[in-house]
């Protein structure tokens, strides 16, 4: 099958390849060629529903999908002429040597997210035409559309990944854009002030054990206690081969797709009962973040949290295999998004404010122990971080931090 040159360059913005009508309902397909040759998606249903004037995002959407598809057989490569954008992410995406490779399956989906926006936006621009005032409306435009500052910041952090895998490819193009682009300043997204207090994650835990969920309600604890990144707890799933070991389960696919092959993914990162003591006295853990630069285990000790303690001995008795963390629900470990949910729905349900996040719960810890008075290298070292400078980042309460300034200072 033949594309329009609007697949990779969006010149038609209603182009939508792939897309097809079924009731109310807007769905992608791959071409019959690609499903027999075994293509491992079969429909993707897309944004929206008939008549909600959301068309053009549904064909970006389709348009997406069918790059994926031609890219995950590299059909898409003579498409791409030499010396374009288009052509230099390609080449960042799936070269051998990419340091796009060394990323994680969860870091390399955030960076597709950004890399697929500028494919559409200048995938058929010529690098070596790609000017200061080029850049800088690329970036009135985005500020003109409403993006946040942090998207802006995000965007081109990514693109400027893509010049510098030029420069090492030694693209002549490349390395003057990734000049001017180390020139250019950003503005950084503000640090969030906001971070749950003890009270709102007692509140959160105290619910969801009147709910049934002991599991997740002891888990949020070990976050907050420990102050752990939630992946380092519930742990996270990842596409793997299907020969892989460890913990794998099929993707859930739907009646049309069951002539294609099973997709699968293996939990890991998470907490698992090997790493506890026999009597349950501390546990050690490699911090997933950082395991390749700081791979010895952190031992934590439980004889000061003696409620979590008292959890595990519960859980333990349940089962002292594989994952601590499971839910009720399905006795399966979370997903990313199911523990963010159980998060929100909670706090909703308590009246809690909006931006009082999960993933805040790290940064509450840290401040607290901070107003506490705790040492700077201690916070450093309890929050798993190699630079003191990394840790200040997550402690809120500079207003706090000035008024015990100012009452030291007036000998208060």
């Amino acid at each position: 099958m033949r594309y329009d040159e609007a697949l990779f360059d969006g010149s038609d913005p209603l182009y939508a390849p792939g897309a097809g009508w079924s009731g109310r309902w807007c769905y992608w397909k791959p071409t019959p060629k690609f499903r027999k040759m075994g293509y491992p998606v079969s429909s993707v249903r897309l944004p929206g529903e008939k008549g909600d004037g959301r068309d053009e995002e549904r064909a970006r959407e389709a348009r997406r999908l069918t790059r994926e598809m031609l890219a995950y057989y590299h059909a898409d490569s003579p498409k791409l002429e030499q010396g374009t954008w288009g052509w230099l992410i390609h080449r960042y995406r799936h070269d051998k040597h990419s340091p796009i490779r060394d990323v994680k399956a969860n870091t390399l989906e955030n960076y597709n997210w950004c890399l697929d926006r500028w494919e559409t936006a200048i995938g058929h621009i010529l690098i070596r035409n790609t000017t200061y005032e080029f850049l800088c409306d690329r970036r009135d435009t985005m500020l003109e559309k409403g993006r946040s500052v942090s998207y802006i910041h995000r965007m081109f952090n990514r693109l400027r990944a893509v010049a510098s895998y030029g420069v090492l490819i030694e693209d002549p193009a490349a390395v003057k854009v990734n000049a001017v682009l180390s020139k250019m300043r950003f503005q950084s997204p503000p640090k969030r002030s906001v971070a749950p207090t003890r009270e709102q994650v007692r509140a959160i835990v105290d619910e969801a054990d009147a709910r049934g969920m002991f599991a997740f309600a002891t888990g949020i604890l070990i976050q907050w206690t420990f102050a752990l990144r939630a992946v380092d707890v519930r742990g996270q799933w990842l596409a793997c081969d299907p020969a892989a070991g460890g913990i794998t389960r099929k993707l859930a696919r739907n009646r049309r797709q069951k002539h294609l092959p099973v997709a699968w993914e293996r939990w890991q990162d998470g907490l698992t009962w090997d790493m506890f003591d026999d009597d349950l006295g501390a546990f050690e853990k490699v911090i997933s973040k950082t395991h390749k630069s700081m791979p010895d285990p952190i031992r934590f000790e439980l004889t000061y949290a003696r409620e979590i303690q008292m959890r595990l001995r519960i859980l333990a008795n349940r089962n002292r295999v594989g994952p601590v963390i499971t839910s009720e629900r399905d006795g399966m470990p979370y997903t990313k998004y199911g523990w963010s949910q159980a998060w929100a729905r909670l706090r909703g349900d308590l009246g809690l404010p909006e931006n009082v996040w999960m993933m805040d719960a790290r940064a509450g810890a840290i401040t607290e122990a901070k107003s506490l008075g705790a040492d700077p290298y201690l916070l450093r070292d309890a929050a798993q971080h190699k630079n003191i400078t990394t840790t200040d980042g997550y402690a809120r309460g500079r207003s706090e931090s000035v008024s015990k300034v100012v009452k030291l200072r007036s000998g208060s």
